[in-house]
């Protein structure tokens, strides 16, 4: 069975539901709350195996501590590993799926991780500090 990334996986969940925006554009919506999920990403440079394992044991700090990949001037680059995330501003959800750059085409390594109420909350400043598309 082929693994879904994060996004669809989050559009085909009942807890959430898309919201036009203007014309062609639209948001994700997480129904308990009403709030817009902020979809983000932040690479990584180390084997997968280590972003797996902290992911696997759920250990936010550990992952926090992995070396994010960086350009020479020490601004935020790409790499082959990848972790998606996503997240209410309110810190209600926080969702995350390990990705690998396989023949440069994004590959989900494992289901998504999706966390809700206290859990997520305890992440709501880990999180913004680990997304580079913000």
């Amino acid at each position: 069975m082929e693994i879904q990334d994060l996004s669809d996986f989050l559009r085909a969940d009942p807890r959430f539901n898309t919201r036009r925006k203007w014309l062609i554009l639209s948001e994700l919506v997480y129904k308990p709350t009403g709030e817009k999920v902020e979809e983000g990403f932040r690479y990584f440079k180390c084997p997968v195996d280590h972003l797996n394992a902290a992911l696997a044991r759920r250990d936010f700090a550990a992952i926090a501590k992995l070396p994010f990949a960086l350009d020479d001037e020490g601004e935020p680059d790409t790499s082959a590993v990848r972790l998606d995330l996503a997240y209410t501003a309110s810190g209600a959800l926080a969702a995350f799926q390990p990705v690998e750059f396989r023949d440069h085409a994004p590959t989900p390594l494992a289901a998504s991780v999706v966390l809700e109420g206290a859990e997520a909350q305890a992440l709501r400043d880990t999180l913004r500090e680990i997304d580079q598309s913000s």
